[in-house]
């Protein structure tokens, strides 16, 4: 069984706007926020390990898809320290193109420890 916990919508949130920032200022801050140092990244396309790895990894989807976002598609499902919650990646013009749903595990100070993704 799992719950939906309004606590963790945030967290969610910030996860995909690190996704979407393009600033590599912006979007480092964002990571450490987010992301334990340690924090690793897997999905059937990418991989980053530790926080300099998963902004490179985001920094190489914005190269190949510039102007594209990211969004959160469904509630935020959580039990204990694991969430599980879909997005979606859509065109600049709107056009959804890829949905995934991501599987993670948080540290004591709610970062990202690991995340799972698989691609819909």
């Amino acid at each position: 069984m799992t719950t939906q916990t309004d606590s963790s919508t945030p967290l969610v949130d910030r996860y995909i706007n690190t996704w979407n920032e393009t600033d590599a200022m912006k979007r480092a801050e964002l990571i450490r926020t987010a992301f334990a140092d340690e924090a690793t990244y897997r999905d059937p396309l990418l991989a980053g390990d530790g926080q300099e790895g998963i902004d490179a990894m985001i920094r190489a989807v914005h190269e190949r898809f510039p102007g594209h976002v990211f969004t959160r598609s469904g509630p935020v499902d959580r039990f204990a320290n694991h969430l599980r919650f879909s997005w979606a990646l859509a065109t600049p013009a709107g056009e959804t193109i890829v949905r995934g749903t991501d599987f993670a595990t948080l540290d004591g100070d709610e970062r990202f420890v690991k995340v799972t993704g698989f691609l819909d």
